[in-house]
């Protein structure tokens, strides 16, 4: 298989060569541990475990990959309600291969125990850095507002320290401070941290004297950010230099937060500069946070980032298929080695993704030079493809799918949408080469977008194309975020060269089919594997009719992932597999908080018949009713059990109650000639002791959910008739019975 992805990746570069394209590829992949109990691994984005796990896979991936590379702690996306950016661990390197900094042990990361900073190091560190770039000596303390936290504190004697109005005397009178005052707020009369004024312009670091209304001095606004965060910089002159470096010290860490420099040529002579001084100093590991370094065809980064119930992967994007799968494989490896994965067990012994995305994002290297803005019907080709390949849209993906899904398709949202995208799709078809990214953008925004008219929730977003709203939407960037995290590279890597290869073929050869109006299909025939299977088959021919050599199986892992086998037996000449189907999560409506709800408790299973003749007297029944087994090629049939899988109140059909157990039986002339219980959990109903420790315990609790049940053979059936949907022709939804 890897000879395969490798070979069609090479071909797709080739073919995009031939066609002037350059294509660059980048994703998100993200991971957990193996232990995933606590909430930063479920529903929390920030941990403190989360951020000590970026730190030690940034070690480790600086140590490989990445060598040369800087390690710096800055601030990501913030989000709504909440009071700060999320923090994010970036690599930072030089293309052309001269190291930013040598010493990975001089850097703050995943150490267990260091020495202490002695509380005189930031004052002579930054001493030292103002003399090193060759800067007179302009350095100024720091300190934490004393007169804020009194204010905060809900104590008699910190508010009586406080000024407050005397009417008699038409004035604020204050108390003067006790003699216990340095014992008690001691750290507010010396330095929080010092400063130094710094920036770079015309190839050279300059700096300049700070000076505050009335010679106050500098006060930090409250809080427990770096302080280079939390400078008044609004009191000082209209003329004074607000970029600035500080040094300070946190949990006995030397931190040194960087200022944002106008060059990464800058940047980098910053970093090594810190790097020598902190050897000449023989320093304890110095933990680096700041700003990042500005775009430059010299850098490449890697950042790690917090994102909620995983650690989030950005990946550096990609000009061509062997940096990137390159840069795939050496992940995972580092992944490993630290004890990550992409995969976790259920409680019930399921394997599934992380829980968290592994989005695929295309672009070009800027925007001049962007293959969707040069050709804008390649953007017109995928919207067609995906909409006629169901496959593309659930069998990578993860557990939530559906309209309310962070993912949803176009004709999920609304059915009418696909009659508009039409027109939208000639629009583009039509448009001249190059194509006005603004204009492609007010094509797509309103249409690419869940039912909330959330434009980042798409399966094709183009959220970050050229939205002129943001300012980091105009980087001619599409993501397909119907791809969630794979447990091996090989898995990863399909799915991206099947991206890759489509680019290709759109290029030579515009997709131009019209849509088709799937309708209820999309939640009926394409939630089952077995169709999946079949659909991304027909991808593939597609793809292999256009030069490629794809092998037929190639997606066969990637099915059996997300739609893992329950159980196999046989009936004679008859194979039988039951296996975990898709389903759609509805969002319900308000509930308490701002966070969306929906109902994960209905389920959906596929049993499949191979090697069942037309006209054969076998079938199948769940629970006493009779199975819909629809014939499809090869002597194959198939059907879907929809049912509740746990009883929830406040969920949709709320007084419809499990159905567990679920007895399959398959019958022949009335009589039962196999039979078995599937539990949807524990039989007794008790609770598990904790998540599966491994793969062998995790099949251990699948295992016992299912019970044989040989006393049932040659019995007679009782077999009663539910009236079928025309909508779902292959489902039997036991919540209608």
């Amino acid at each position: 298989m890897n000879d395969t992805i490798e070979a069609q990746g090479l071909l797709a570069d080739e073919k995009l060569a031939a066609q002037k394209l350059t294509l660059t590829q980048g994703g998100e992949p993200t991971f957990v541990p193996h232990e995933t109990k606590t909430p930063e691994w479920n529903i929390a984005a920030l941990g403190p475990e989360k951020l000590l796990f970026a730190r030690r896979i940034a070690r480790e991936l600086a140590s490989t990959q990445f060598k040369g590379g800087v390690i710096l702690q800055s601030f990501g996306k913030q989000y709504p309600g909440e009071p700060l950016p999320r923090w994010q661990v970036g690599i930072y390197r030089s293309r052309k291969g001269e190291p930013l900094w040598n010493d990975l042990s001089r850097i703050r990361l995943d150490q267990k125990t260091v020495p202490a900073s002695s509380p005189e190091m930031p004052k002579k560190f930054i001493t030292e850095l103002a003399s090193s770039l060759r800067l007179e000596n302009t350095i100024l303390p720091a300190y934490e507002d004393l007169e804020a936290k009194l204010k905060s504190t809900d104590t008699d004697e910190a508010t009586q320290l406080l000024p407050r109005f005397n009417r008699g005397k038409r004035a604020f009178v204050s108390r003067p401070l006790p003699d216990d005052i340095d014992k008690q707020w001691a750290s507010y009369f010396e330095p929080a941290g010092w400063v130094l004024p710094l920036d770079y312009k015309e190839n050279e670091w300059i700096t300049g004297a700070w000076k505050l209304p009335g010679g106050d001095d500098l006060t930090l606004f409250p809080g427990d950010s770096p302080i280079g965060l939390r400078l008044p910089l609004s009191r000082l002159s209209d003329d004074s230099l607000r970029r600035n470096l500080t040094v300070e010290i946190k949990e006995g860490a030397l931190v040194v937060f960087l200022p944002p420099v106008r060059s990464f040529a800058a940047f980098s002579e910053l970093v090594r500069t810190v790097e020598r001084l902190a050897a000449k100093l023989d320093l304890p590991p110095v933990q680096l946070e700041g700003y990042v370094p500005p775009s430059d065809e010299d850098l490449e980064s890697i950042a790690l980032t917090s994102d909620p119930g995983v650690l989030e992967v950005n990946l550096p994007p990609a000009d061509n298929w062997a940096d990137y799968e390159r840069v795939i494989r050496g992940l995972f490896k580092s992944a490993e080695a630290i004890g990550l994965r992409g995969y976790k067990y259920q409680l019930s012994g399921r394997k599934v993704s992380t829980g968290g995305g592994a989005h695929i994002i295309l672009g070009g290297p800027s925007v001049e030079n962007n293959p969707f803005i040069k050709r804008p019907n390649l953007l017109s080709s995928f919207l067609r493809f995906l909409q006629h390949h169901p496959s593309l849209s659930c069998a990578f993906n993860g557990l939530f799918t559906g309209p309310s899904s962070q993912a949803p398709r176009v004709d999920e949202s609304a059915f009418e949408l696909p009659y508009e995208l039409e027109i939208t799709l000639k629009a583009l078809e039509e448009m001249d080469q190059p194509g006005d990214p603004i204009v492609i953008d007010s094509l797509l925004r309103n249409l690419l977008m869940d039912w909330n008219g959330n434009t980042h929730r798409a399966e094709l977003s183009v959220d970050k194309f050229y939205n002129y709203n943001a300012p980091n939407g105009q980087n001619g960037l599409i993501e397909f975020r119907a791809f969630e995290m794979v447990p091996e590279p090989e898995l990863l890597l399909a799915a991206n060269v099947l991206l890759r290869a489509l680019t290709a073929c759109f290029a030579e050869k515009p997709f131009t089919l019209p849509l088709i109006d799937w309708r209820e299909a999309l939640h009926d025939k394409f939630a089952l594997p077995h169709f999946l299977r079949e659909d991304l088959r027909s991808v593939i021919t597609y793809l292999n009719e256009h030069g490629f050599a794809f092998a037929e199986d190639v997606f066969d892992a990637q099915i059996d992932f997300r739609f893992p086998v329950v159980t196999q037996f046989e009936t004679g000449t008859v194979k039988w597999t039951l296996r975990h189907a898709l389903e759609a999560w509805p969002v319900m409506g308000e509930h308490q908080g701002t966070g969306r709800v929906v109902d994960s408790t209905t389920d959906r299973l596929e049993l499949l018949a191979e090697g069942i003749t037309n006209g054969s007297a076998m079938f199948a029944s769940i629970n006493g009713i009779r199975l819909p087994l629809v014939a499809v090629e090869g002597n194959r049939a198939v059907g879907a059990i929809r049912y509740r899988l746990f009883d929830n109140p406040w969920g949709l059909q709320p007084h419809i109650k499990a159905h567990t157990p679920l007895r399959i039986e398959i019958i022949e002339e009335s009589k039962i000639v196999y039979a078995i219980e599937y539990f949807n959990w524990k039989r007794l109903g008790e609770g598990y002791d904790g998540l599966p420790a491994n793969a062998e315990e995790a099949a251990g609790r699948v295992a016992e959910r299912l019970k044989f049940l040989p006393e049932l053979i040659g019995t007679a059936a009782e077999v009663r008739e539910l009236t079928i949907s025309p909508h779902a022709p292959f489902t039997l939804d036991l919540r209608r019975c």
